[in-house]
């Protein structure tokens, strides 16, 4: 052969047929030995490239065959039956092929992808922690807040300051998107309440009870900015009575000046439903927002602040009984009317049926006492218009004890399918471990074969067999289990009322997923060990009569 001056094709066309000849398969290797000495021969470079072209394309045949060839075979096998230890026999490998089980896995993959499986997913994930989030929901909700800053979208910056737990971050959020859109200026009241009570910024809240003057909640924020200091001091201290907590309040003016605001405005509004319009608005644009930063967000929405309301309203009743003891009649209705007044705006007017019980109660409070004290001062005619009030109080708060009534049977129902959503789910994971650990643990060398090891592999066999197709029923399982909370989920979409949609989701709906747990966590009492003992003992019996019959048919 003739000497040739090195040059760029012909280092490219040996380096690549080298590369190839590392990664060609044992079985046709020979052939690419052939290839590499005969590029020797060629003394153009340019028919030494395309050469080695050929011989790579060549290459690619033999390896795409081969790796066909070696999917046909089981999990654990090679092509050369060298690969296997001594004594290691087939029978000791899997009976499904790799094809049939990629092909299984594959199918599972997208089940799995499917939107609604990921749907379901995540939010059975979610009830395993009570829906209090991930830190991929913390993330998502990061990467929507830095898209919405970029497109100056007011209402999703909204969403995000109201959802996201991180206080300092919220309240940023909070105050970019009340500067884009000031009509947004609520959600300063609707931050105050995730992870924990948080109070607004004093910027925030003065624009708060300047923009909504005649509403009564902002009055209750700004009261609870006073009172909870002082409400945490007391409880650290001892634990402090009613009256103790009233006589403290009541010495802070400008807890006194807020409250007697609000008992004096002429509206109520929470801004729940607002609330509830914003994240379902958003929601419906993203709709793979987990279940949790959607429960996150509406659980967090603060509720008034009881103790001042009944704090104050006691004080106003005690006053009142003062005033009547003191010969002021007209004071004291005065003030009774104010009570019940605010107790009537707050059971009218509230979002929730929380709100409409602690207003029907503080209106129960004012007008027992007006009857009383129209008894006391010969009042009768305006005694007897005030006992119909009081017989209708009384039966809005029969009527809103529903909620503690017993589970219908369509709830019980739907109790049972979360305890099956649960086992699927926690059963399809399992799985999924075993598939993972058996494919993985066949696919390493067998190096000394023992009668234990080979026991071993032949269980690891049977699981490598039929863990993917158990893997792909348990997702089926699961995504059909679930297909009445995703109904949940689309109805809570469309319903415009924040009450509802929260009465859908937690009360007869998600919650039951997390509060089925309770069954899967304490499965040590009687009814639990009965149950797994008779299981226990069934499989036990099956057992001996399955082994019974194949030894008397092997005999």
């Amino acid at each position: 052969m003739t000497s040739r001056q090195p040059s760029l094709p012909f280092w490219l066309a040996h380096a690549s047929l080298q590369l190839a000849l590392r990664l060609w398969p044992k079985e046709s290797r020979d052939w690419g030995h052939a290839l590499a000495a005969e590029l020797d021969e060629i003394e153009k470079p340019f028919e030494a490239l395309r050469w080695a072209i050929g011989g790579i394309m060549f290459f690619s045949r033999a390896s795409a065959s081969h790796f066909l060839a070696w999917l046909k075979l089981p999990a654990g096998s090679a092509l050369s039956s060298t690969s296997l230890p001594t004594g290691v026999s087939a029978a000791v490998l899997p009976k499904r092929s790799r094809l049939f089980t990629v092909a299984i896995l594959l199918a599972t993959a997208v089940v799995v992808c499917l939107p609604q499986s990921r749907e379901a997913i995540s939010t059975v994930r979610g009830s395993w922690n009570g829906y209090r989030g991930y830190s991929s929901d913390v993330r998502d909700l990061r990467n929507l807040a830095a898209r919405a800053e970029k497109e100056r979208d007011a209402r999703t910056l909204a969403f995000v300051a109201l959802a996201a737990p991180d206080t300092g971050s919220a309240m940023a959020l909070a105050d970019h998107a009340v500067a884009i859109d000031p009509s947004l200026v609520w959600i300063y009241a609707g931050s105050t309440g995730h992870p924990e009570y948080a109070p607004p910024s004093k910027d925030g809240l003065a624009r708060l009870l300047s923009a909504d003057p005649d509403n009564a909640f902002p009055e209750l924020v700004a009261a609870r900015v006073s009172s909870e200091p002082l409400f945490r001091k007391l409880i650290f201290q001892h634990s402090p009575t009613e009256k103790e907590f009233e006589t403290s309040l009541a010495a802070d003016p400008q807890w006194m000046a807020h409250m007697d605001r609000a008992f004096r405005a002429p509206r109520y509004d929470t801004y729940f439903n607002r609330h509830w319009q914003l994240t379902r608005e958003v929601w419906n644009q993203h709709q793979d927002l987990s279940a949790s930063v959607i429960f996150n967000t509406l659980w967090a929405h603060p509720l008034p602040d009881v103790a001042s309301i009944r704090s104050y309203g006691t004080h106003l009743v005690h006053n009142a009984q003062e005033a009547s003891t003191a010969g002021r009649p007209d004071e004291a209705e005065s003030l009774l009317n104010r009570v019940d007044e605010f107790g009537r705006h707050m059971a009218d007017q509230g979002e929730t049926d929380f709100e409409r019980m602690v207003g029907l109660s503080v209106s129960h409070q004012a007008l027992a006492e007006l009857r009383t004290l129209q008894q006391t001062h010969g009042m009768d005619r305006q005694s007897q218009e005030a006992a119909p009030r009081l017989e209708d109080v009384d039966e809005r708060i029969e009527s809103l004890g529903h909620s503690f009534r017993p589970c219908s049977p369509a709830e019980r129902a739907l109790d049972h399918r979360a305890l099956l959503v649960q086992l699927s789910a926690v059963l399809a994971m399992l799985v999924a471990i075993v598939a993972a650990f058996s494919l993985f643990a066949l696919e390493l060398p067998l190096a000394r074969p023992g009668q234990q090891r080979i026991r071993l592999r032949r269980t690891i066999c049977v699981a490598a067999d039929w863990a993917p197709a158990a893997l792909l029923i348990g997702c089926f399982a699961l995504l059909l289990l679930f297909q009445p909370y995703a109904q949940i989920l689309r109805s809570a979409r469309s319903l415009g009322s924040a009450s509802e949609a929260w009465h859908s989701m937690h009360f007869a709906g998600l919650f039951t997923l997390s509060a089925s747990l309770g069954a899967l966590a304490e499965p040590f009492t009687a009814v639990h060990f009965w149950q797994a003992f008779i299981a226990a003992s069934v499989g036990l019996a099956l057992f001996v009569l399955a082994r019974g019959f194949l030894g008397h048919k092997r005999a």
